[in-house]
């Protein structure tokens, strides 16, 4: 070529490159930037087809995401291996590979022709990288004028496949992003389902003051608690902890929900309620998931109180003549085929208070893996034992933020307080 046409060429080839760079960051959708990439550099090339290959999850394989060719849909059925082929050592070594006669080459792969129906002579492979680390490889086949793949093709291909892996890099971390945003406003919705389950206010009885909360380490909860007035006059009160976080427990929490609100339908008896509901949840939920729970049914008149007691941390009764009493442990948690619960009797006398909480208090940790412990959570109510009910449950979180010395909640917590006024 004359001076003057190379100056042209060249001059046509930076445009091409500078129009490229442009294109490869007007999108951040994966597949646009991948054609754009693509279509641009077998232009600019002068090949007769272009691909590109990313490397899958466990790096094994490259498996073809992008082609020019009007046969891509088979093509994107073929996985290379990379210990195949010219592009499998690209994908290994980092390095460009550029190949005369491909088919004199040892290391051939003729899958890749036989599947597009073509055939390839001037080849030319570069290592799509991204921070040091390999992410896949562009490969071009094919001048059209015939000629072989030059140093200054591969040069400029290598600068090109820079900018191409950098913006493939941005639209992965754009549609993980839109991932993480969709997975939050789902989890926004189950949240705002959830808080429905969860009573608005105790219930108003004469001689009494009622308090609870329920605050999940995570968007949405495995804790559950609710009171219920039964068409005799009595009030369950019910605390629930079910085993691991996040959806899959609050999806528990909603279906033990569900159950516990039948409990008048299964019978009037507590003890017998409870071993019916079991052996639904035996039936239903998922193998090695459980619930703990405190369920105690109030008589308010007199302040006589049957509970069941099965997999949460002891509920305390402070009494008013400064003696404690730790409530016992009535069965297993619930979810164990051929469980057997009963339910235990207590009083509630007047001037006495009763608090319960799942074990996110107890098990709360400080840095050095120290545990709240029941010690602590039985002390908070012997100090704080004439406070109102609100008061008291600020104070309890209160330390028990203070213990944790900064370190994140590491489970749900769950309280429940009852005061029988003097």
């Amino acid at each position: 070529m004359e001076p003057i046409d190379l100056l042209q060429e060249e001059n046509r080839r930076l445009k091409s490159l500078t129009e490229s760079f442009y294109l490869l960051n007007s999108s951040l959708d994966l597949q646009t930037v991948l054609h754009n990439t693509l279509t641009q550099a077998t232009e600019l090339m002068n090949a007769e087809i272009g691909s590109i290959a990313l490397l899958n999850d466990e790096r094994t394989h490259l498996v073809f995401v992008e082609s020019t060719d009007k046969k891509f849909s088979l093509l994107k059925q073929l996985q290379v291996p990379i210990t195949k082929g010219i592009a499998g050592a690209v994908a290994m070594s980092g390095r460009s590979e550029r190949i005369a006669d491909i088919r004199n080459d040892p290391r051939y792969y003729g899958k890749v022709d036989q599947t597009l129906g073509h055939a390839t002579y001037s080849y030319l492979c570069v290592p799509l990288i991204v921070n040091g680390e390999i992410i896949g490889t562009a490969q071009l086949l094919n001048r059209k004028d015939g000629q072989v793949f030059t140093e200054e093709d591969e040069r400029l291909m290598e600068g090109f496949a820079r900018q191409a892996s950098l913006a493939i890099q941005n639209a992965r971390m754009h549609a993980i992003m839109l991932k993480q945003k969709a997975i939050e406003s789902e989890l926004s919705v189950c949240s705002e389902i959830q808080q429905k389950l969860f009573p608005d206010a105790p219930p108003q009885l004469p001689d009494y003051e009622i308090y609870g909360e329920s605050t999940p380490c995570r968007e949405v909860g495995g804790d559950y608690y609710g009171y219920y007035k039964r068409p005799d006059g009595t009030i369950d009160f019910i605390l629930a902890d079910v085993s691991g976080k996040g959806l899959s427990a609050a999806l528990l929490v909603s279906e033990f929900h569900t159950g516990i609100r039948m409990l008048d339908a299964l019978s009037d008896d507590l003890a017998t309620a409870v071993n019916i509901l079991n052996r639904h949840l035996v039936e239903t939920i998922v193998i090695g998931r459980f619930i703990g729970i405190f369920l105690l049914r109030l008589f308010p008149d007199t302040g006589r109180a049957q509970y069941i007691l099965a997999g949460t941390p002891p509920p305390y009764l402070y009494k008013a003549d400064g003696s404690v009493l730790e409530f016992e442990t009535t069965g297993p948690v619930l979810g164990l085929k051929g469980a057997n619960y009963r339910a235990n009797e207590i009083e509630i006398g007047r001037g006495d208070l009763l608090l319960a909480v799942s074990d996110g208090y107890t098990e709360a940790m400080n840095p050095a893996d120290d545990l709240f412990g029941e010690d602590r959570l039985k002390a908070i109510g012997v100090e704080w034992f004439r406070s109102p009910v609100d008061q008291i449950a600020v104070e309890t979180n209160r330390l028990v933020d203070a213990f944790r010395e900064g370190r994140a909640a590491n489970d749900d917590a769950t309280m429940m307080i009852i005061r029988r006024l003097p």
